[in-house]
């Protein structure tokens, strides 16, 4: 707030975009936390996120989230040893693996989706219906244009 009163002028999109950004892993880590997950750590998220790893090449998953595949397999052996996650051969391509969901895996994911719906309430509540429908579009919007140039996940 106190920059837009200085400056006078609107803060660019990817500032205004951080700080929701922030609040939503704050509120996904709280609700691991309160849930019993205490062996997640917020650079799991990122194998978590949105639409989740079942099925999903560890490369793959390397890619959607801008990590190394080195990272990426780290994370996802961190995952496998507390019981979130494990790798069977691909069915097609037995020399390739993809990444399931345990049961602990699938209890998680369901606690991230709880509070991802709780914080989209919320903010739908905050700013109305309409207003809120508006953001999401152009959101999605953005999303299909970052898509197209592959600069997003």
């Amino acid at each position: 707030m106190e920059n837009e009163a200085v400056a006078g002028a609107r803060l660019p999109v990817g500032a205004l975009l951080r700080r929701p950004a922030v609040l939503v892993r704050h509120e996904i880590m709280a609700g691991l936390r309160e849930a019993g997950f205490h062996d997640v750590l917020p650079a799991h998220l990122g194998v978590f996120q949105y639409p989740g790893p079942e099925g999903q090449r560890p490369g793959m998953l390397a890619q959607r989230t801008h990590a190394s595949k080195q990272a990426m397999n780290h994370l996802l052996h961190q995952l496998e040893d507390g019981g979130y996650i494990w790798r069977e051969a691909h069915p097609d391509d037995r020399r390739t693996r993809v990444v399931r969901l345990t049961e602990r895996g699938r209890a998680a994911a369901a606690i991230i989706d709880q509070a991802t719906a709780r914080v989209d309430r919320e903010w739908c509540e905050a700013l109305g219906a309409d207003v809120y429908a508006g953001l999401s579009h152009a959101l999605q919007r953005l999303q299909q244009v970052l898509e197209r140039h592959g600069s997003a996940s």
